[in-house]
């Protein structure tokens, strides 16, 4: 149920990606540096489920991702950064649910458990839990399962981070191919085809120096 609570906003936004225009090759014209740390931080949080308390390994996964973060967010461009604040934004609301519990807290009704169980990770919602606001209460029927306000920014934000680097690099040939743009500005010395104006090539000669000059029209010597 993870696994695909996890993987449905990728494959959403590649197919999105792909509808408006895009290509995963986009992928390629940005910076992706210290991937290592992402899948650090992966196997940490799925060690975090057999682990007895959640809060010391949930630093660590928070401490990777914000490394990660700190090395790529400045060199992206600005659409792309904009849904990495997202993800990173749906990540504190889930942290400091966890932290505030010790777990993250969850509805046990609306996941469909008649039999609420504590996990190293989950423990159903109760009156003393805090801001439970943030836990895992949203339900999803057709999966039987409850996310939280955090899992939606994160899902919402990592689709639109895939359609915007898919994006980049069609938008990135559109406008290399643009007939419209304006030429590069003549530099002193550049060569150019003769036109209104200008003397013909085949009108130079070369002087005695071997220099091409262009004949003068209108003067008498």
């Amino acid at each position: 149920m993870l696994l695909v609570v996890m993987l449905a906003p990728v494959v959403a936004g590649v197919a999105l990606g792909y509808l408006l225009g895009g290509r995963l090759a986009g992928f390629g014209a940005i910076r992706i540096r210290a991937l290592w740390l992402v899948w650090l931080a992966a196997g940490v949080q799925f060690a975090q489920y057999s682990a007895l308390g959640a809060r010391p390994l949930l630093a660590v996964v928070f401490t990777l991702v914000a490394a990660w973060l700190a090395v790529n967010i400045p060199e992206w461009p600005g659409a792309v950064r904009a849904a990495a604040v997202v993800i990173v934004l749906g990540a504190s609301l889930n942290g400091l649910a966890i932290a505030l519990n010790g777990r993250m807290p969850y509805d046990a009704a609306g996941a469909g458990s008649r039999a609420p169980a504590v996990t190293p990770k989950n423990e159903p919602a109760d009156a003393d839990t805090r801001l439970a606001v943030l836990g895992d209460t949203i339900a999803i029927p057709p999966l039987r399962a409850v996310v939280s306000p955090g899992d939606l920014l994160i899902g919402g934000g990592t689709c639109a981070f895939v359609v915007f680097v898919m994006r980049r690099r069609t938008i990135a040939e559109e406008v290399n191919h643009d007939p419209h743009t304006e030429p590069a500005a003549r530099r002193p010395g550049d060569v150019r085809a003769g036109g209104a104006g200008d003397p013909a090539l085949h009108g130079r000669r070369a002087d005695d120096r071997g220099q091409l000059t262009t004949p003068t029209r209108g003067v008498q010597r």
